[in-house]
């Protein structure tokens, strides 16, 4: 690889670890190869023996200083090089490579400290994963360098950040006096963290942030990001322990959130923890929840929500009941209710640009109202609804319907002759044979349906079948 000066665009090496030592990588002359703007180094997962020569390995491959894109994966060493690595109050190490644009480390599960990134002029997407001995990210994360009083501005292009499976990480602090010694992030747009459970600190500035997901880490750290936090427009939340509801000046001050998702928050309650401080009446497009075992409230005030389009509440048990969409019904496009109400609500039978309608986990509901004006429906779905009387009046109307799932219903009959008369009635959907369903429906193209117990009298269920 030594004489392959021409060689141009994105390089990747692998299986580093049959490398010697430096002066075996150091033959690959990558230094003098300045056409080769993305690297990749790369050694294989759960390799045998140790991981002595790795430093020295990654050591010799140092780059030319035009390099965009970077990607380590594996290493074992526990530091990185000094071609990485910037000394205090100097001019080098990574601050020479002041045209990388895209740094990903991942797996490097020795290395205990972060090299100095803050001050890469160009360095816009970085991505670290599982580095498991990182215990901290501090100042020298954001950089030190001082030339002589110029008001840093540190990640001054970054626009997306990612940690994921930082298994060990406690802390990750702010950078030193930002307020005063210039700006931090003042760009970045996306930031996600998953899988940092022990997580307990992190930063709140954030100036320009629009889209966070956060997965599996505490409510402490989770309210900590989000306290400054004005201009969001998308925000996904999973596993946070501890969230008993969002906090209330996340709910206040981002005008602008038109995406909210928050999926297995077992603690959580209630969205707001004072009723309706939605700041984004006139912006929200989409509203997710899902598998939050403690949820029993939803604000009245979700009808306000002037775009919403959006609306699915799926797999939360504990919900008394769901609010009103009557306010949003005529924009409305997606819609699942899940909850333990006996009715739903005020409004469905006027979301008349409904495409999709899911009606799952309802276990107290007896009926579903007349759906004869949803003519946009094209997808329905009434499954695990154990006291429901029967099919909503309607279906003969919804011919733009293309899928119909129906399951784990109750079908009341009085008398068995009579049902036994209304399987052998003509329909034009002969295979339901237990459920009369009249109409053309020509646009249907999936049916399915499953686990449909037929009684007498009263509705008696239990699981399994």
């Amino acid at each position: 690889m030594g004489r392959l000066n021409q060689l141009k665009g994105k390089l990747d090496i692998r299986r580093l670890e049959l490398v010697k030592d430096k002066e075996a990588s150091k033959n690959a002359k990558l230094v003098e190869k300045a056409k080769v703007y993305e690297l990749g180094f790369y050694w294989s997962e759960n390799r045998e023996g140790n991981h002595n020569n790795d430093e020295e390995v990654l050591e010799g491959l140092q780059p030319h200083r035009y390099l965009k894109s970077l990607t380590i994966v594996g290493f074992g060493g526990e530091k990185f090089p000094s071609w990485m690595l910037t000394s205090h109050d100097a001019r080098d190490g990574f601050l020479l490579y002041d045209n990388l644009i895209n740094i990903k480390l991942i797996g490097c599960k020795k290395c205990e400290v972060l090299p100095t990134l803050g001050l890469l002029p160009c360095l816009r997407d970085l991505y670290i994963s599982g580095m498991d001995n990182v215990r901290s990210i501090g100042t020298e994360f954001y950089g030190n360098y001082n030339d002589g009083g110029y008001h840093k501005i540190l990640f001054p292009c970054l626009k997306s950040l990612q940690l994921w499976w930082m298994r060990n990480l406690v802390e990750w602090t702010d950078a030193m006096e930002p307020t005063t010694t210039g700006m931090v992030f003042p760009c970045l747009k996306n930031l996600t963290i998953c899988y940092c459970e022990q997580l307990k600190s992190a930063p709140c500035h954030f100036p320009s942030l629009e889209k966070l997901d956060i997965f599996e880490t505490n409510s402490t750290t989770f309210e900590k990001i989000s306290s400054k936090l004005t201009t969001l427009t998308s925000l996904n939340i999973l596993g946070i322990s501890e969230l008993a509801s969002l906090p209330e000046q996340l709910l206040k001050n981002n005008s602008s959130l038109m995406s909210l998702s928050i999926w297995g928050c077992d603690d959580l309650v209630s969205l707001s923890p004072h009723g309706d401080v939605w700041g984004f009446y006139t912006s929200l497009r989409s509203l997710y929840i899902s598998n939050c075992k403690k949820l029993s409230y939803l604000p009245d005030g979700l009808h306000t929500l002037r775009s919403l389009e959006n609306f699915e509440v799926r797999n939360c048990p504990n919900l008394r009941s769901f609010p009103s969409i009557k306010g949003v019904a005529l924009l409305l496009r997606t819609l699942a209710i899940s909850c333990s109400d006996e009715v739903l609500p005020i409004g469905l039978q006027s979301c008349i640009s409904l495409s999709s309608l899911e009606i799952d986990e309802c276990p107290n509901l007896i009926s579903i109202p007349n759906l004869q004006d949803l003519h946009s429906l094209s997808s329905l779905t009434i499954t695990s609804c154990k006291r429901l009387m029967g099919l909503p009046d309607g279906l003969d109307c919804l011919t733009r319907l293309k899928y119909l799932s129906i399951g784990e219903l109750c079908i009341l009959v009085q008398d068995r002759s009579e049902w036994e008369k209304k399987k052998k009635e003509s329909s034009p959907l002969q295979e339901l044979q237990t459920i009369k369903i009249q109409g053309p429906l020509t646009k249907l193209e999936k049916l399915k349906i499953f686990l449909v117990k037929v009684i007498q009298k009263q509705c008696e269920y239990s699981s399994p079948f």
